[in-house]
């Protein structure tokens, strides 16, 4: 039996730190969203009819839905009627927007309804109406009122009717992934056997080729007049250029025989993530083999220090295998904050199939770094991309939104809904994957499970229980050693306590700055500084020194004196020291090579906190390796 998230509702977050995360979410980071997408007039787009003088983009749908989600979540947690309106009158909208067939998107009813599902490859109805459906799962998980049902189900039966591989229908799916994860969340709400199978419908089909080796894609474009060369082409080409790569959006091969991760990030994510849970619901092993390929070969060449994914700009998407820049300016350091959002996610999911740490790992990397520093402390500026490295003179601020604003909801609603990344649960066993100050209520039980901690500050954790229970506590690899008050079995990074009542368990993992080093592959003599579930940067903000030309001693670190920053309280900094380039002529090349001055005192912080307090802009999480001679 598969492990179940825990709901929402039924996980309480007390921890200072992520409590101040939750908040600033909710009252910042949700009402700055709605404002900037009813004064950008985008809000209403679904109220708009055919010929309207404005044209909605293709994906102003999503961005509706996803926000709808988000604040649903909080919604489960605490009551708000200013809220709660908005999301009603999102539904309203909703409702008044369906054609009597089902369809709904306002980019076609704008454009002309007789163009709809001409152009699966690069628009993005059927990634709409998957963010549509989860929205549906989140509403009717908050209100179980049928009014947000009604109206997807009937969507959903429309598009049953279009796509299948049944006489008559089309043989597409969507060139953007989304749908197959909203059908399953969908079907596991109600149960409607019709969202199981066009969701493995979509997952088995793409990649497949027909006779001459051609696409379903190859074949549309044909069909509308267009050129299957000319990717990106018609409507998009305003927005895109790339040449025809089916690895783009993973339709060059079928999932089964796919060897490695490629393309477009967060459509691949996205894509994982739904074959993940068709591998929970169906069992199918072939794919759950496949799905191990692709995460060994991501975590192992293609994986930022900070969680981030998807270094080349070009195509938002994973490069070769150790192509790993620093820099947005490289080319090969994109990290969009929506990839690294989706990583989490399918770490979730293998979870739920697989109790491994190597996925909790992964996830509590990407959360606390290639994912939290994407909004700012004010709650309401976002970063689209997560560099590694910026400039001294160039600081890079966050944005109050963007043209395609996928990125701004996706933060909202991971922070909403984060109760459930922490435990899951099946059969008088708890599993705990993140150490965060907070409390479960085990559903259909009297269990009740909490944990008090100072985590990511501290290493200790006290973990008490109601009731009765078994427990599987990760054991995380970046702590050395590690104690706990009772005595288990350990199993793929998880510490077994046998059931008990009332039981107690004090864990206490060492935390302590570590230093990490780049594969050879890599081509890089850098160091970076972590500690705990932290990446750690250095910022000119708090440094004297050149940030763009610095090198770090291969010497000791240790914890500095804990302090506030932008509000955050407790944070405790590393102490490092290294060496300022002394730089001569400015020149390109020179006779005698460049050398590096006394020592220097280095203050490293976490990266989630970069770019908050002003500076000249530079920071770097790798540094030049020097020797500590």
């Amino acid at each position: 039996m598969a492990f179940q998230q825990a709901p929402v509702r039924n996980v309480n977050i007390t921890s200072a730190f992520w409590s101040q995360m939750q908040r600033c979410s909710r009252e910042k980071t949700i009402p700055a969203i709605i404002k900037a997408q009813k004064s950008l007039k985008h809000w209403y787009c679904l109220t708009w009819k055919e010929g309207h003088e404005v044209q909605p983009h293709p994906f102003w749908d999503s961005d509706i839905y996803k926000i709808v989600e988000a604040a649903c979540y909080f919604l489960m947690k605490e009551k708000d009627d200013g809220l709660m309106a908005i999301v009603e009158e999102a539904v309203d909208m909703v409702r008044a927007a369906q054609h009597p067939d089902g369809y709904i998107n306002s980019y076609y009813t704008v454009l002309g309804i007789n163009k709809r599902w001409t152009n699966l490859r690069d628009m993005h109805e059927l990634y709409c109406l998957g963010h549509l459906t989860e929205a549906c799962v989140a509403y009717e998980t908050l209100t179980n009122s049928g009014r947000l049902l009604e109206p997807v189900l009937k969507a959903l039966r429309h598009v049953d009717s279009v796509f299948g591989s049944e006489p008559g229908k089309k043989r597409g799916y969507p060139g953007h992934q989304e749908i197959e994860i909203g059908l399953l969340r969908l079907y596991e709400l109600c149960g409607e056997p019709m969202l199981l199978k066009l969701a493995k419908y979509f997952i088995s089909e793409r990649g497949q080729r027909d006779d001459k080796g051609e696409m379903y894609f190859d074949h549309e474009a044909r069909a509308r007049g267009g050129d299957p060369y000319d990717h990106f082409g018609g409507e998009m080409k305003a927005w895109f250029e790339y040449p025809r790569d089916y690895s783009y959006n993973q339709s060059d091969r079928p999932l089964t025989e796919a060897t490695e991760v490629k393309g477009h990030a967060v459509r691949a994510m996205y894509y994982y993530i739904a074959a993940t849970d068709l591998v929970r619901l169906t069992g199918d092993n072939e794919v759950k083999a496949a799905l191990d390929r692709m995460w060994a070969d991501m975590t192992e060449r293609k994986l930022y220090i900070t969680g981030g994914i998807g270094a080349m700009r070009q195509w938002e998407g994973f490069g070769a295998k150790y192509v790993l820049g620093d820099t947005e300016e490289s080319g090969t350091c994109y990290a969009e904050t929506c990839a690294c959002f989706a990583l989490i996610l399918w770490c979730q999911r293998m979870l739920q199939i697989d109790l491994n740490v190597k996925y909790a790992d992964v996830m509590e990397i990407g959360l606390y770094n290639g994912f939290l520093g994407a909004v700012g402390l004010d709650g309401g500026s976002f970063y689209y991309q997560n560099p590694l490295r910026t400039f001294s003179g160039h600081p890079k601020e966050r944005s109050t939104w963007f043209e395609v604003a996928c990125c701004p909801p996706n933060v909202a609603k991971l922070l909403g809904s984060m109760g459930s990344l922490i435990y899951s649960f099946k059969d008088n066993l708890v599993a705990i994957h993140l150490y965060i100050e907070s409390e479960i209520t085990v559903p259909g039980t009297d269990v009740i499970v909490a944990q008090m901690t100072r985590m990511p500050w501290t290493g200790d954790v006290l973990i008490s229980v109601k009731g009765s229970t078994a427990l599987a506590l990760r054991i995380p690899t970046w702590a050395d050693e590690y104690s706990s008050s009772v005595q288990g079995e350990v199993k793929d990074g998880y510490l077994y306590i046998p059931q008990s009542k009332d039981a107690e368990v004090k864990l206490s993992f060492t935390l302590k700055p570590r230093k990490v080093y780049p594969n050879p592959a890599m081509e890089k003599d850098q160091i970076c500084i972590t500690r705990g579930p932290l990446v750690y940067c250095i910022e000119d903000v708090d440094n004297e020194v050149d940030i763009d030309h610095v090198g770090l001693l291969d010497d000791s670190v240790s914890d500095g004196e804990p302090i506030n920053i932008a509000g955050v309280s407790g944070v405790v900094p590393v102490r490092a020291t290294g060496r300022e380039l002394v730089r001569g002529e400015s020149r390109l090349y020179a006779w005698q090579p460049w050398r590096y001055g006394d020592k220097k005192s280095l203050l490293y912080v976490p990266y989630f906190l970069r770019a908050n307090r002003g500076g000249k802009g530079g920071m770097t999480v790798w540094a030049r390796r020097l020797d500590a001679s």
